[in-house]
């Protein structure tokens, strides 16, 4: 018979540990052996204990019984080391149940003192990293980030270094200084490394590397990261996207128009890749192509401001003044403050421009 429909988790929620499905999960959030009711019973019958034979010399049985004495207190150091980790996985587990519920303060108690519980608990860290990086706690969350490498011990978790990657690439976008900038792109990049000397395969820490490479104006080791990252895996488009607008940035149009084709192939959906593709006809004097790329990210973002900018650049050269006005136009409403400001500029120049257009 079935049981209960079970609520699904939220996107982005830590993951339960060790919770099988059926009655017994809802018991116990974590086994870290078998539960107790799992747990093997004793044979029915033990053999007694003999005696020492009256003629075995008295020394060498007071020899065993010290031996045992010394031995007993490292048993029970075992025992107490396993039986907190089960208390720190339990308040752990509490911890995430929060964090579901969207409980940011009662998650961070809980895991706070599931880590003072097990200081060792390198799950626990991870996950408190995960709730501190929620809030924009990135100093915290990458702490815990460390503090979980530091721990994970002869079970090694990619991911640990991937989320301490991540924490650092939010702080390098953050940073003030270009020199604050570089250093905490270096501390990224050493991390999103560990990740894949863990996991040579994490398609996605390859992705940041590419990334990193291309902010530090190293464009042949970001090439070299991104198509690894389409060998591994050829569906994930930002990869085509972001070599493809690299190719473009540096004066290769007709490469990235080869990259960024392929890439369109693969992710018809996705609106960064035909704004790209826009770019390239643009970079190599095809406007008519290239408002017929960039229309075709309109309609699948239409607040995507570097399509509204592009599709209004297009039409200019096409001397088509409402539609380049209108698009432009569009552009500033849109545009933040993150939108270069000659950008911004080239924009208000166009539409001056277009207003002797008839």
């Amino acid at each position: 018979m079935r049981g209960p429909h079970r609520r699904r988790p939220a996107r982005g929620a830590p993951a339960r540990v060790g919770a099988p499905p059926g009655r017994r999960a809802r018991l116990a959030r974590l086994s870290p052996g078998r539960p107790l009711g799992m747990m093997p019973r004793l044979p029915g019958s033990l053999r007694k204990v003999r005696h020492p034979p009256r003629n075995r010399p008295m020394r060498r049985t007071f020899a065993l019984l010290v031996a045992f004495s010394l031995a007993a207190p490292t048993v029970t150091a075992c025992k107490l080391q396993s039986r907190s980790r089960v208390q720190s996985i339990n308040r752990m587990n509490e911890g995430i149940e929060f964090f579901e519920k969207k409980n940011m303060s009662a998650a961070e108690k809980a895991l706070k003192e599931a880590i003072e519980i097990d200081p060792t608990h390198a799950q626990a860290h991870f996950v408190l990293g995960q709730i501190y990086r929620k809030q924009g706690k990135l100093v915290d969350a990458q702490k815990e980030f460390e503090a979980a490498i530091q721990h994970m011990g002869e079970e090694p978790n990619a991911d640990y270094a991937y989320q301490l990657g991540s924490v650092l690439l939010e702080q390098a976008r953050g940073a003030t200084t270009q020199a604050e900038r570089e250093a905490k792109y270096q501390e990224a990049l050493a991390a999103f490394q560990k990740a894949l000397e863990i996991n040579p395969k994490h398609y996605r820490a390859l992705y940041k590397i590419g990334f990193i490479h291309e902010k530090l104006d190293q464009p042949r080791k970001a090439d070299e990261a991104y198509r690894k990252v389409i060998e591994l895996r050829p569906d994930f488009s930002p990869a085509f996207v972001d070599l493809g607008n690299m190719y473009i940035d540096y004066g290769f149009a007709n490469v990235a128009m080869a990259v960024l084709d392929a890439g369109a192939k693969v992710n018809p959906k996705d609106a960064r890749m035909w704004n790209g593709l826009g770019r390239a006809y643009l970079s190599l004097n095809k406007p008519k192509e290239a408002v017929e790329a960039f229309e075709k990210a309109k309609a699948i973002d239409p607040d995507m401001v570097d399509v509204l900018f592009g599709l209004g650049m297009a039409y200019a050269q096409l001397r088509k003044r409402t539609e380049a006005i209108e698009a432009l136009n569009a552009f500033l409403q849109k545009a933040g403050a993150d939108v270069p400001e000659d950008k911004k500029k080239a924009a208000n120049d166009t539409m001056a421009r277009m207003q002797d257009v008839i």
